[in-house]
């Protein structure tokens, strides 16, 4: 194939096989040194280009270039014109036949002059789309680096989390382990110390025993009454009293482990440390490095401009007001006033599952296990304890209490009740019984404020109370000493009343006077305002990823919304 194409052509036409000499770059073809003679002596194709054969084009070009200039329609004719009607080029037969009433048909070698041959700007728009490419080639291969470095680090975290968390447990197993040996061992002293001393008693009532028993075998009857009179007078009331004091002295210490967190909420908080978002092209190689990162609670953001998931009235709108309210499983329950009453509403059906009417005005309910609940009635002196079961709200214990708390929540950690009576502006810890633990100690300023608090939230993790004082728009933070955290006020905070702790310890207030739920953050620092029919108190489900929110003016309702973890806002 390559010896043929050396090949003279317009010799091959004649059926003579002669060599080339020269290549004929218009015609296309190889010339010998006669018919190159010829070549230039013709008039057509005197200016024709020639070159060596050593810098003939590759097999592809001399086809591309035949192909250039092959009619598209009859492929043994060259063209010759251009249409520009149809924007083709054409042959002799297809401007005949195809293009004779068009108006610009133009020969092709009569407007070369006008036609740009000039390929410069093509090849300067070619080599930087050249250079566009390598450049997304490699955008692409150091994207690729950069995922597996944010792969790298996001699995470091996971293991410097997890080396912590390790870390912490060995340290708690062997504080617990040796505190349990230290209080073992004072307390089996006590127990060996007390089993020498009842061992030695056993001992000697074995010997009088021992005396009495010879003495009945061997003696007379004078010797049975003499050794009787002895024991009574000497031995008998000293073992009598040596096994009384015995019995004082008997062990009773011993111990138990507390939990003083609420683990749940301590393992949700450790779920949500990490989190793995989307991170946009925009600003992609700034945001890398953070695609892994800690949720942060000072940069949440309230944010309920969508579409809530459901809308639901409340059963005798004209006689009842709701208070409060907790999210049990799928079922919201809420906490009515002016007909004192609890409702129980459901997640999904959305539907009212149940009425509890109740002796006096429920004014708190807080949620206590998976299923319990309890809530006050300060005007009957009551804090009623009761379960819910297949919607219905069954009462299991009424406790009466000496002081009417407004206000009660269960500290999971230690088992006790927290107690608010802002008739006696006090907080007092109770047990399971009713009895008083203990008062919080409480300054002049923190008594106030709690004698005009209506609603209180407990945040067990964060051992913190946060008061809200309707009549001074305030919301005060204090510890479980009763020291005050911080202070909270706003322009817009307006009557606050319910309050929900989120899943990284921010606070929402409800301020139905003001129409708006306010985002507080863990320091007290103003997060954001949503504006809200007169929202009166609102609750999240246990996993922290919806909200419920009841309140209204002319018509009380019912509102569920999605509760976004990344960056810790509602949606």
């Amino acid at each position: 194939m390559s010896v043929i194409k050396q090949l003279c052509g317009p010799c091959l036409y004649e059926s003579i096989p002669k060599e080339g000499a020269v290549y004929c770059r218009d015609c296309q073809e190889p010339l010998c040194d006669k018919c190159k003679h010829d070549h230039g002596r013709i008039k057509v194709s005197k200016h024709h280009k020639l070159c060596e054969l050593s810098d003939l084009p590759p097999p592809d070009i001399q086809d591309l270039l035949k192909s250039l200039t092959a009619c598209p329609n009859h492929q043994k004719e060259e063209v010759v014109f251009l249409c520009k009607d149809h924007d083709v080029t054409c042959c002799n037969k297809c401007a005949m036949a195809d293009h004779r009433k068009c108006e610009e048909v133009k020969v092709i070698s009569d407007i070369l002059h006008i036609m740009k041959t000039d390929c410069s700007g093509l090849k300067t728009t070619l080599r930087e789309m050249r250079q566009q490419g390598a450049s997304l080639l490699e955008h692409e291969r150091k994207h690729e680096l950069e995922l597996a470095e944010t792969e790298r680090k996001a699995m470091s975290l996971l293991q410097d989390i997890k080396r912590k968390l390790l870390e912490t447990y060995s340290k708690i197993e062997q504080e617990v382990v040796a505190l349990i040996a230290d209080k073992k061992k004072v307390i089996f002293e006590k127990m060996g110390a007390q089993r020498q001393s009842v061992t030695q008693i056993l001992s000697d009532i074995e010997h009088q025993s021992y005396y009495i028993d010879h003495v009945e075998k061997f003696g007379t009857e004078d010797h049975v009454a003499l050794v009787q009179r002895k024991i009574d007078q000497e031995t008998r009331p000293r073992l009598q009293s040596a096994v009384v004091d015995l019995k004082k002295r008997r062990t009773m210490r011993s111990f138990k482990c507390t939990i003083n967190t609420c683990l749940d909420f301590l393992l949700t908080e450790i779920r949500n440390a990490l989190r793995i978002e989307d991170v946009s092209e925009i600003g992609l190689h700034s945001a890398i490095n953070q695609t892994v990162s800690f949720v942060s609670t000072e940069q949440s953001i309230l944010d309920l401009q969508s579409e809530e998931i459901c809308e639901m009235q409340l059963i005798d709108n004209n006689d009842t007001t709701p208070d409060s309210c907790i999210w049990i499983d799928h079922q919201i329950v809420i906490s009515l006033s002016r007909v004192p009453s609890i409702v129980v509403f459901h997640e999904h059906n959305k539907t009212v599952l149940s009425k509890f009417n109740c002796q006096s005005t429920p004014s708190s309910i807080s949620k206590t296990g998976s299923s319990d609940i309890v809530f006050s009635m300060p005007l009957q002196r009551k804090i009623a304890f009761a379960q819910l079961r297949h919607g219905n709200v069954h009462i299991l214990a009424e406790m009466k209490t000496r002081v009417p708390y407004r206000n009660v929540a269960r500290d999971t950690a230690l088992n006790q009740y927290i107690c608010l009576s802002s008739d006696e502006g006090q907080i007092d810890v109770l047990n399971n019984d009713g009895t008083l633990v203990r008062s919080l100690t409480l300054s002049s300023e923190i008594i106030s404020c709690i004698k005009s608090s209506l609603y209180f939230t407990v945040h067990v993790n964060r051992r913190q109370l946060f008061l809200s004082k309707q009549n001074s728009n305030e919301i005060t933070a204090i510890d479980l000493d009763g020291k005050k955290v911080y202070d909270y006020k706003h322009e817009t905070l307006i009557g606050p009343r319910g309050c929900a702790v989120d899943c990284s310890g921010n606070l929402y207030v409800a301020c139905p006077l003001g129409n708006n739920i306010q985002q507080i953050g863990t320091t007290g620092k103003y997060i954001g305002t949503l504006l809200l029919d007169a929202p009166c108190g609102l609750c999240f489900n246990e996993t922290f990823n919806k909200l419920a929110i009841v309140g209204g003016t002319e018509k009380y309702y019912l509102r569920l919304y999605k509760y976004f973890s990344l960056n810790c806002a509602l949606s």
